[in-house]
């Protein structure tokens, strides 16, 4: 009866950790369609208020590049309730933001705390599930957070068109709340006495990397290749680069745990993981400005329509996990990345017949693909680090995560930026050949996860 006890516990400690970072991503997914609305009423780009998405992204990487030293020194327990503390800051903040920086603080905070919950939840499935169940419960954590996005463009497109954006935040307060209750009550993982010194030189340099290719891709958009702007941001990524290649060389005191990269298999997981959220991410940010600038839907049928798909991916990845945990990895990873491969050609043939029945039964396909491989990559992975480096793989793979999201949003949001600069049609026509340069951009990336698929060996489970 004990055992049970201590599954209960561990299953509802799971839950609140994946709640919070649920309200995160609900929040991110519902703006995506509410960016029509605020450019409009703030009076700011596309390229301005993606911001509130890649900027919220970024954020969130970085927290999460902290988080395999976090989990170590501080427990489970403090760390969520810092999260849950920011997360109630920053909805503050962006139900109550009277301009754009305001918003963008207040969605910096919410970063925090996803950046926290998400590994948090990760971390705790790796440490308290054996081994034999680790892809049917990553495979429901991936759903926890797969839910968001199915409700997220619907949610946020209803209170937008209804009544106001404001309320995507002020909404989700009470939910906060409850799971503060919740986690206060069933997480009790202690932190791991270590002497490990926090690793400053690594963060800034990793925050130079990411932030000087995230605002030279923005840039290339909006000024062109040659322009000073993109050539400043490009030169600071490739300075922060090579410093932080040279650190994780000569530190014996690391941010992020790049050196499990050494392993073939992990190393090739860790770009088939980025392709897929970067697919993701994309794509949920890509269809509902079609929706709206081409189609001219409102925002709430620009959501209705990701919402099928959505809630097919989430009921996957249960499913996709079971099959994992039964076939091995590479039947469910193959399935995937056809899938991503064949919905994105789709999309990009059929670009000049898209409608919101067409839109819908391609982006369920392609969401059965995402699901179908997110969290077992990240499973098969963690099987091949040894139990005391599962903490700085989760971590790693966290942040390529975000980041991965980050840039998703930023590259298709230059590749529609650049089209509308260099068009001289209407923007319809500047989105409609955006869309199809990102659909057959996001359909190569199905194509490399086949073959990274193809040349993971059978693991070793140590």
């Amino acid at each position: 009866m004990a055992q049970q006890q201590v599954a209960r516990h561990t299953q509802w400690a799971i839950l609140a950790v994946g709640l919070l970072s649920f309200t995160g991503i609900l929040v991110e997914t519902s703006l995506n369609v509410a960016f029509y609305t605020l450019t409009r009423q703030l009076g700011i780009t596309l390229s301005t208020v993606q911001w509130l998405t890649s900027g919220y992204l970024l954020m969130v990487t970085i927290v999460m590049s902290t988080t395999a030293y976090l989990i170590q020194r501080f427990a489970a327990q403090s760390l969520f309730r810092f999260a849950v503390g920011m997360a109630l800051i920053g909805a503050t903040l962006c139900a109550a933001a009277p301009n754009f920086p305001i918003l963008l603080l207040g969605r910096l905070a919410q970063a925090v705390a996803t950046g926290i919950a998400t590994p948090l939840m990760f971390y705790l499935i790796m440490a308290l599930i054996p081994h034999r169940q680790l892809g049917t419960y990553m495979g429901l954590a991936s759903m926890i957070i797969s839910l968001a996005p199915a409700l997220g463009p619907t949610y946020g497109g209803w209170l937008t068109s209804a009544l106001s954006w404001r309320l995507i935040f002020v909404v989700i307060l009470p939910v906060i709340g409850g799971v503060f209750l919740l986690g206060q009550k069933f997480i009790q993982l202690p932190a791991k006495p270590q002497h490990r010194r926090f690793d400053w030189s690594g963060l800034i340099l990793l925050a130079g990397v990411l932030v000087g290719l995230s605002e030279a891709v923005e840039n290339i958009g909006t000024l062109g290749w040659t322009s000073g702007s993109v050539l400043s941001w490009g030169g600071l990524f490739l300075a922060a680069l090579l410093l932080l290649l040279w650190h994780i060389k000569t530190s014996n005191a690391l941010l992020l745990n790049f050196r499990i990269l050494r392993t073939p298999a992990v190393a090739l997981w860790a770009i088939v993981f980025f392709s897929l959220q970067f697919a993701n991410i994309g794509l949920s940010f890509l269809l509902p400005q079609f929706s709206q600038n081409v189609l001219h839907s409102s925002a709430l049928t620009a959501g209705l329509m990701l919402l099928p798909g959505s809630i097919l991916g989430g009921l996957m990845s249960p499913l996709a996990g079971h099959v994992y945990d039964r076939a091995g990895f590479r039947l469910p990873l193959l399935l995937s990345n056809t899938a991503i491969l064949l919905s994105c050609l789709l999309f990009w043939g059929l670009t000049g017949w898209l409608g919101g029945v067409l839109i819908t039964l391609l982006y369920m396909l392609f969401r059965f693909g995402f699901n179908f491989g997110f969290g077992n990559t990240m499973s098969d992975a963690s099987l091949r680090v040894p139990g005391s480096a599962k903490g700085d793989l989760n971590s790693l793979f966290n942040t390529l995560q975000q980041y991965a999201g980050s840039m998703g949003t930023s590259v298709l949001s230059a590749i529609l930026a650049a089209n509308e600069r260099g068009a001289g049609t209407s923007k319809a026509a500047a989105i409609t050949a955006g869309s199809r340069q990102s659909f057959l951009l996001i359909a190569a990336l199905g194509l490399l996860g086949i073959v990274l698929t193809l040349m993971v060996k059978s693991k070793k489970t140590v």
